[in-house]
């Protein structure tokens, strides 16, 4: 089953013909919203949007890796990652798609 990705462009444009406004609005909009999420992550370690989710920043600590083909083992450094956990209100909705096509 191919993937269709929702990119930054599909969201501006279903701003725009949602709202009717330019797309150099819808733009600024969508730009915004992600700086806002961005600037909670870097502030406060993670941000709650209600009836949404949470995006949180977790550490990961070094490990060693491999390489599935070659085996050959490497280091993977320390990092953070943004997980986002999903609200009860979207787990139920995607349960209930589940349901009705049958998965």
């Amino acid at each position: 089953m191919k993937r269709d990705n929702l990119t930054k462009k599909d969201l501006e444009k279903k701003i725009r013909y949602s709202i009717g406004i330019p797309s150099s609005f819808s733009k600024k909009i969508l730009e915004n919203f992600f700086d806002i999420i961005v600037q909670g992550l870097l502030r406060d370690g993670e941000v709650k949007i209600s009836n949404f989710g949470k995006f949180k920043v977790l550490y990961k600590k070094s490990r060693i890796g491999r390489n599935p083909k070659t085996k050959k083992e490497f280091i993977i450094k320390d990092r953070k990652v943004v997980t986002f956990y999903p609200s009860l209100i979207i787990k139920r909705k995607i349960n209930e798609k589940k349901e009705q096509i049958g998965l």
